[in-house]
């Protein structure tokens, strides 16, 4: 049986032969004139080591093939004829237009040609300082198109770039990681080493003077102090960045007037930190506070007591003014607020006073504290501002037995607001 096509069938089937018949003529045309024509090329995603075929015209008058990276002579095809070559893909071919050399000029191709490309890590080196260079070697090197350091921080240029190896320069703001490398390729792919680049840090070996005075110059002496970005004191909330002076093995900085005395900390320009082994005092400042035989508070809540305050906010690790240690709790009062040490127990017996210290900001000079253990008999404190105090109660100032079990205690302002820092909370 024949089946009879109607009008709207029949059109897109003369359009194909049409378009066929065009490009035979086309093609005609062009063996006839002796052109040079590419009108493909493949496979797609083709290895390194494989055969190519480039498809055309008058291919036979073709000298040279060349590829981003490699030249193949017409010697080293694999087939030649006026329709096709063949050759083998070069290990050192990358990605990018195809040239074919003719006596008559060159024919680039439309589009580039791309492979599909095995990237392989075999080592790299293990320790570096930000801004050395470091060299991975693999296979297909330069198909690296990305090196990322700790996972956000991403070098897209490169010192050198071979089959075989990648130099790069770490990030001033590396750290210590593994890396993460991106490839190109028809199949881009981004994989993790197995092991970490090591990120050299500075470091502080020793600091003078100490005890020193507050704006004079202080001289830190270590190790690659030149990767410092800044040097954090004790009582401040940014870091100092301009220096008197700094090399490699020595930094000079003027301590602001804020300072307090503690250990000094590095700021890396990864933003890592590293403190000093020793603390820096201040000429004048006073002397450590004396061991607690049990603590509240020092930096930190201890022993796992909680703070049951109200109408009040408090910061325990507060560094902006610290009587000894690395914080104190900072305390901003309204009307009738509290500190209150809470869901905790100690039995007293072995101890003698409770002791902690309280630095006044301006404006609670004179003002009082009411200090409350087990919701029992009050003891008032008055406030001296702009400077630190120690107070040391009794058990019978406290209205505690000598064996007695506390169970809380409430540090309450009365009817005023300001901010005041407090400071290791306990028993001696």
């Amino acid at each position: 049986m024949i089946k009879i096509l109607n009008k709207a069938s029949l059109f897109p089937l003369v359009c194909f032969l049409m378009v066929m018949g065009f490009a035979s003529c086309k093609k005609d045309t062009n063996e006839v004139s002796g052109k040079v024509v590419l009108l493909s090329f493949g496979p797609t995603g083709a290895k390194h080591g494989e055969n190519i075929i480039f498809v055309g015209n008058n291919l036979n008058k073709v000298t040279a093939v060349d590829l981003v990276g490699a030249n193949i002579p017409a010697s080293a095809f694999k087939e030649q004829t006026s329709e096709r070559i063949v050759f083998i893909i070069p290990q050192s071919a990358e990605q990018g237009y195809a040239t074919l050399r003719t006596p008559e000029g060159d024919v680039v191709s439309k589009t580039k040609v791309n492979f599909e490309v095995p990237v392989k890590i075999t080592s790299f080196t293990p320790q570096a300082r930000p801004g050395d260079n470091i060299t991975i070697k693999g296979e297909f090197m330069n198909w690296v198109k990305e090196v990322r350091f700790s996972k956000d921080i991403a070098e897209t240029s490169f010192v050198s770039k071979s089959l075989t190896q990648l130099v790069v320069k770490v990030p001033q703001n590396a750290q210590t990681g593994t890396l993460f490398i991106s490839t190109g390729g028809t199949e881009p792919m981004t994989f993790e080493t197995d092991s970490s680049l090591v990120v050299t840090l500075p470091s502080i070996t020793s600091f003078a003077p100490n005890p020193m005075d507050r704006g004079n110059n202080l001289t830190i002496t270590g190790s690659n102090l030149d990767l410092v970005k800044g040097v954090l004191f004790k009582g401040l909330t940014a870091p100092i960045t301009n220096f008197v002076s700094r090399s490699a093995t020595q930094i000079v900085v003027t301590v602001p007037a804020a300072a307090n005395k503690g250990k000094i900390t590095l700021v890396a320009y990864s933003l890592l930190t590293v403190e000093s082994p020793q603390a820096l005092l201040f000429v004048g400042d006073l002397p450590d506070l004396a061991p607690l035989g049990y603590a509240f508070y020092i930096d930190a809540l201890q022993n796992g007591w909680q703070n049951w305050g109200w109408s009040s906010t408090i910061d325990f690790v507060n560094t902006e003014n610290v009587r000894d240690g690395a914080a104190s709790a900072k305390v901003s009062y309204t009307d009738w607020g509290a500190l209150k040490f809470a869901n905790g127990s100690v039995t007293i017996t072995p101890y003698t006073e409770f002791t902690f210290s309280v630095y006044g900001t301006p404006g609670t000079a004179g003002k009082k504290i009411n200090v409350t253990p087990n919701g029992g008999q009050t003891y008032s404190v008055v406030i001296d501002a702009g400077k630190w105090v120690e107070y040391k109660l009794t058990k019978a100032q406290l209205g505690l037995g000598s064996s007695a079990k506390v169970t809380d205690v409430t540090f309450q302002n009365e009817a005023w607001s300001g901010v005041v820092y407090v400071d290791h909370v306990g028993w001696r």
